[in-house]
């Protein structure tokens, strides 16, 4: 009997170690995850977990994405502008960095072409986006980059979960949104064998993010159960927001309002004019009553603090039409109407 269950510990210790070498060597976490860990260089803290790994070129996606010397996904720029440039520094999350859009598509690119159509050579807009980040981790970026690159200008991108917890870093190098107080201790947090286990089961089921990404781009109604998973997840974004702006929970609405104010205090004691762009979500455009709560506390937040805020809605709503990859990703003619709204205020 004791042979017995020796042999099974034998063979269990043996599939666990073979395993983990394997998961690791065949990258399978990154397969599962969609976002390859090679993006993402930890951070300098709690608040700051992760920024994006400095002259990287990776495909996302499907979309290609380079991140140059800095650790921007931007072209090659020089730490200070040059004499009689207008730089313009825009900070944000995935809506800004452009998830599954080529550079040229976003909202940066669009303006910096617009802004030099009319002054050329005048301009420079810098995106500093990264997937994930919330207003607070965008403040830590600031001081961490972002005051280096000495921009007259600073546009955030602000979208309508930016109240979020900022993922953290799991000991793998995964993002997680789990408590970093408590994660990392585990085995599973430090095993990738045992995370592809469970994520195995997910991507049997069609449930990792990325397969949520995929579907919404098909426009195809996959289903797991019913209805539609991209359907189940636009409903779960639109309800979890319009929640908590209806009825802010009070540490982190504080939070999120406190994060403004420090964006507004660090871009005023260097001299940089602060410009705060909300962009909408796809169930506030086409409906003839959208739910603007979002919009009203973030706009009452910044007419307390003294930012210039700019509600790209009207925007949104004039043009019409496809505007959204998802609930919160505006596609590549999204990023053109933002552009239009920014162009017009920078040059006004």
């Amino acid at each position: 009997m004791r042979r017995h269950v020796a042999n099974v510990l034998l063979a269990l210790a043996v599939f666990l170690v073979a395993g983990e070498v394997l998961a690791r060597v065949l990258d399978v976490v990154d397969r599962l995850n969609g976002y390859n860990r090679l993006l993402y260089a930890r951070g300098p803290s709690r608040e700051l977990p992760y920024v994006l790994r400095p002259n990287l070129s990776v495909t996302l996606f499907g979309a290609p994405v380079h991140v140059n010397r800095l650790g921007l996904r931007d072209r090659e720029i020089e730490v200070a502008p040059r004499p009689g440039v207008h730089r313009v520094l825009m900070i944000g999350d995935s809506v800004l960095f452009g998830t599954v859009l080529r550079a040229e598509e976003r909202v940066s690119d669009v303006l910096g072409n617009r802004l030099n159509a009319a002054d050329p050579g005048r301009w420079e807009v810098v995106n500093a986006g990264v997937p994930g980040f919330n207003t607070g981790a965008e403040v830590r970026y600031l001081g961490h980059v972002g005051l280096a690159l000495r921009p007259e200008t600073i546009v955030v991108a602000f979208s309508l979960n930016d109240y979020e917890d900022v993922p953290h870093m799991s000991p793998v190098g995964v993002l997680s949104r789990g408590d970093p107080r408590v994660d990392g201790g585990s085995l599973l947090d430090r095993s990738e064998l045992l995370l592809v286990l469970r994520w195995g089961i997910s991507y049997w089921r069609g449930t990792l993010w990325h397969q949520f990404v995929a579907k919404a781009e098909d426009g195809v109604a996959h289903e797991v159960g019913t209805p539609a998973v991209e359907q189940q997840l636009d409903r779960w974004v639109t309800t979890r927001h319009l929640a908590f702006y209806r009825d802010p929970d009070p540490p982190t609405h504080a939070r999120l309002v406190n994060a403004l104010r420090e964006l507004h205090d660090a871009a005023a004691a260097h001299g940089i004019r602060l410009l705060v762009a909300i962009f909408p979500e796809s169930y506030q455009i086409g409906v003839p009553d959208p739910d603007l709560a979002p919009q009203r506390v973030v706009l009452t937040a910044c007419a307390a603090i003294g930012i210039r805020c700019l509600d790209l809605h009207p925007a949104f709503a004039a043009a019409g039409g496809d505007l959204f990859l998802d609930t919160q990703h505006p596609n590549a003619r999204g990023h053109a109407v933002a552009a239009d709204v920014m162009d017009r205020e920078l040059r006004g």
